[in-house]
């Protein structure tokens, strides 16, 4: 009998750890197996809960990347050989990435951060970029992720080979300059051949926020200026004294404008869309009129020095974060004063430009558009050096741009902060059973599981994919609740002896059609132009969960196997259950006595005593225990 490669493949594996019983002593291996499956006679060899060896290949350094790293650095997934591939110098992701003038986050630092690495230095309660990036190096460097990292190298693509049960994935190094761009089909900065690599499991952690887009207008490379798109800024910008434009109003643009202010000659805003600029989420935590807080060293001190103390204001800032969802619903009350709090706050600060706030306040929901918090943007807009270009831009030419009205204006210097490409088709092919490749498939409507997996994509899951939780609360504590989900599932896989795993065919599209009923009702469905929408008003809501953050956690805390297929290692039906093993389990055969064998006994906490009727002054009749002590006795036939 010929058994497939992946089948041999994993017996040769098997034999390789010396952690697992191979030398069979009486009882211990299922006899009938040894003539007739390889597989299942090795497997009955080795105790219950035995995890099978796996190469996983994760794409991206940046939150999630780490996040894995951690599950497996910390045995919580276990035999597990990881590569994370890094296009860029240094891990960091989007905030190693980003780094344009005013690059900040709007979400209070304090719980963006891992819940597993608390960090009480921040500076402020909004943090900057370069102290983001500098906490990822931290945790990198302090929980030893770097061992996993394989920086400057750029994956080209990946191909699904259902015979091997494998990915192979294709991967190029590059020049080492500290930023590769995430533009598709851009071949810049690589260096050599590829080179191909197998694995088990692929995990795409390369994140929705660094495939960065020039704006699609007429002879944009015609301009002689310095031409800068925020999401790749040159170290070495200088706009000091210069004729600035700046392209877009969304989170980028309100945080750059003030940043610029007082360096420039002039600045000129090209807006085309209304807009909510509001406070700071969490407000109610950060300072007057939701600005930002810097902390104090005594402040951080003490927060270092009672971790309780910590962890207790982490909380409060969270559950002021969860409270606030009723917002996104369309006619609740929480839009409603949303809505009459943000056009306060926008009428006050644009107090001398009223022309500015009829053009600017939008008909639409709060949080249609991504909320921006921007502090000092709309009194930047008020700003004698800056002055505001309404409508669409008509074209580039050598020395500056012509608005759609025919206004011309000369620049030294061109700023686009327009944003990314958010339709979730990946920037290189991914190519699955049947040879479907889900960047073509996915280009027009990208139907996903819970954000984290895809049809036809076996032993693949995604950080933030489509229908993550973006429009709510941090990403942070996402990313690590689909850490966990993963987790479980490739557990399973390890444990129960399957090759692969992948959604069944309808289950993505029944979850989308779902998602999408439930999210017209929110803010985020109204007629604007939005990143959630990729920049369509009337596309759909593919980027969101169609629920609060806390129903995501729930949906994910305990993963429903039944909505996948599972491939066994084991062509013989009848031998579907050869991992149930040698009748002993993980714990029972670990040699150092380590484990708890009665963990089924639950601790002192949790057992509630039965109190003894007479120690507590209870009296029982007479009669009725004298009577109970004969049927006893003659039940057993005892005799005095």
């Amino acid at each position: 009998m010929a058994f497939p490669r992946a089948v041999t493949d994993a017996i040769q594996k098997l034999e390789k750890l010396p952690s697992f019983p191979l030398k069979p002593g009486p009882g211990t291996a299922t006899e009938a197996y040894k003539n007739t499956s390889p597989l299942a006679y090795t497997l009955s060899q080795i105790p219950l809960g035995t995890a099978r060896p796996l190469k996983i290949i994760c794409i991206g350094a940046g939150f999630s990347g780490l996040a894995f790293a951690r599950e497996v650095e910390t045995n919580q997934l276990q035999n597990i050989n990881l590569t994370v591939y890094e296009k860029n110098s240094e891990v960091g992701g989007t905030w190693w990435e980003n780094r344009y003038p005013g690059c900040a986050c709007d979400i209070p630092i304090h719980n963006y951060q891992y819940s597993w690495a608390p960090y009480p230095h921040f500076p402020s309660y909004y943090a900057a970029q370069k102290d983001i990036h500098a906490y990822m190096s931290l945790v990198a460097d302090q929980h030893n992720l770097r061992q996993y990292v394989r920086t400057s190298h750029k994956v080209l693509g990946a191909k699904w080979i259902a015979e091997r049960q494998k990915w192979e994935i294709q991967v190029v190094c590059t020049d080492g300059r500290e930023l590769m761009t995430s533009n598709r089909h851009s071949r810049e900065g690589e260096k050599g051949e590829p080179f191909i690599e197998e694995c088990d499991l692929l995990i795409n952690g390369s994140g929705c926020f660094n495939d960065w887009k020039w704006p699609n207008i007429t002879n944009r490379e015609s301009f002689r200026g310095e031409l800068i798109h925020s999401a790749i800024w040159p170290r070495d910008a200088n706009l000091k004294s210069k004729r600035v434009a700046l392209i877009g109003n969304g989170s980028t643009g309100v945080q750059i404008l003030p940043a610029i202010l007082d360096e420039v000659e002039s600045v000129k805003v090209y807006i085309r869309s209304r807009t909510w600029v509001t406070a700071g989420f969490a407000q109610r935590f950060a300072g007057p009129n939701g600005t930002n807080v810097v902390f104090s060293d005594e402040q951080k001190k003490a927060w270092q020095e009672n971790p309780e103390e910590y962890l207790k204001y982490r909380k409060d800032v969270e559950s002021e974060l969860n409270s606030r969802f009723r917002l996104y619903l369309k006619y609740s009350q929480e839009q409603k004063d949303a809505r009459a709090f943000s056009i306060d706050q926008m009428t006050t600060k644009l107090g001398g430009k009223p022309e500015i706030v009829d053009k600017l306040l939008p008909d639409f929901s709060v949080g249609c558009r991504r909320a921006t918090p921007g502090n000092g943007y709309l009194e930047a807009l008020c700003s004698p050096k800056v002055e505001i270009v309404w409508g669409e831009i008509d074209s580039f030419d050598d020395k500056g741009i012509r608005s759609a009205t025919g206004a011309y204006n000369e620049f030294d210097t061109i700023i686009c902060a327009t944003g990314f490409n958010m339709s979730f088709s990946p920037r290189f092919p991914i190519i699955g059973e049947k040879g479907i490749d889900l960047q073509k498939k996915w280009d027009k409507n990208p139907e996903c599981y819970l954000s984290v997996t895809a049809a036809n994509m076996p032993n693949y899951f995604m950080y933030l994919g489509p229908g993550s939780p973006l429009g709510h609360g941090s990403v942070v504590s996402s990313l690590e609740r689909v850490t966990e989900y993963m987790s479980r599932m490739i557990s399973k896989l390890q444990k129960e002896n399957y090759s692969s795993v992948v959604p069944k065919p309808h289950i993505p599209r029944a979850y989308q059609k779902q998602a999408l009923a439930w999210l017209e009702k929110t803010a985020w469905s109204s007629n604007c132009v939005s990143t959630y929408k990729n920049g369509d008003p009337n596309g759909p809501l593919i980027s969101l969960h169609p629920g609060s953050r806390l129903h995501f956690f729930e949906l994910l805390k305990n993963p429903r196997f039944e909505d996948f297929d599972w491939q066994s290692l084991c062509d013989d039906q009848d031998l579907t259950f050869a991992w149930m093993a040698n009748g002993f389990t993980v714990d029972e055969e670990n040699k150092e006595n380590t484990k708890d064998l009665t963990w089924f006994l639950p601790s002192v906490e949790k057992a509630k005593f039965i109190q003894n009727p007479e120690t507590n002054g209870m009296k029982v009749g007479t009669e009725k225990v004298e009577e109970a002590e004969v049927v006893i006795k003659e039940d057993l036939r005892i005799i005095d």
